[in-house]
């Protein structure tokens, strides 16, 4: 009887991811675990999925573990490195006997495949249990008022969930000198969590690893290597486990040559010096008249 609800709080959410590289799986557990919709990112096929799911009839017990081990299952073949995943478990009871020791264990598995786990828990569910499934206690959202309430979380999901690198400077830098990337997005410090911020970058065909300078949530500063040729390139990728998935695809550094300042004064210096001579042609006839008799 509160389907409905539930159904409506997955339709506003997945409205709200709006990202076109985002691929969306809705799965249904009860005793068993269901998937009402492959990962996708089809949005004809998401619409597909959202309308499957609105004729669910779901009962049974709250086999919770089920639902992580269709997600994680998903994950691993789709290629979980390459990808930054997110688990959104909804629960509305206890978790009886030995499934929160399940849960936590498949938990356990989305983590070491790059995902990150979040809770909701409505009605009856058991705080203690939601906050050891997901990655923090920051990642549970607890609805208390009902199911009525759950489109009030939706804000809250979303701004702890989404993460995203919008540029990065510089786009270009010169060869052989030393540089500091900088990146700046949304969500790099999600759960209080900074230790696992890694910049990767991929250049010669060789993958770098260094831990940033500075982590704020809509800003990162790390240092990079050194290019030595001109063309060469750059690419850079940011993770939030330690590489184990990457949080969009990689932005690009080019190194050129560069005139160096010496160079550049001597030039400016040249230009001046011909503009003086300039003026003076101009104005020697006006100033400097020869009269003869």
């Amino acid at each position: 009887q509160n389907w409905h609800e539930i159904y409506d709080f997955v339709h506003q959410l997945t409205e709200r991811f709006v990202s076109p590289k985002m691929r969306l799986s809705f799965i249904v557990f009860s005793t068993q675990a269901h998937v009402i919709m492959p990962l996708t990112g089809d949005r004809a096929k998401i619409k597909k999925g959202l309308k499957d799911l609105e004729e669910v009839k779901p009962a049974g017990d709250t086999y919770i573990h089920e639902g992580l081990k269709q997600a994680n299952e998903q994950i691993a073949k789709q290629g979980a490195s390459k990808f930054s995943s997110i688990i959104i478990a909804l629960t509305d009871g206890k978790l009886d006997s030995r499934i929160p020791l399940y849960a936590e264990k498949e938990a356990k598995k989305s983590r070491e495949l790059g995902a990150r786990v979040y809770c909701v828990g409505v009605l009856d569910f058991v705080q203690e249990q939601l906050e050891k499934i997901a990655d923090t206690k920051e990642q549970v959202f607890p609805v208390t008022g009902g199911f009525q309430a759950l489109k009030g979380i939706i804000n809250s999901v979303l701004k702890q969930s989404c993460t995203e690198i919008l540029y990065l400077e510089p786009s270009s830098v010169c060869v052989g000198e030393e540089f500091q990337v900088v990146l700046r997005g949304s969500g790099l410090t999600l759960g209080g969590k900074t230790d696992g911020v890694t910049c990767t970058y991929q250049v010669n065909g060789t993958t770098i690893h260094e831990k940033p300078k500075t982590v704020e949530s809509d800003f990162l500063l790390c240092p990079a290597p050194i290019l030595y040729k001109s063309g060469q390139t750059l690419e850079v990728l940011v993770s939030l486990n330690e590489g184990q998935s990457f949080m969009s695809s990689s932005l690009t550094i080019t190194a050129s040559e560069c005139s160096s300042g010496v160079a550049a004064l001597i030039a400016v210096l040249v230009l001046l010096l011909l503009a003086a001579l300039g003026l003076l042609w101009w104005f020697w006839p006006l100033c400097c008249k020869v009269v003869s008799k």
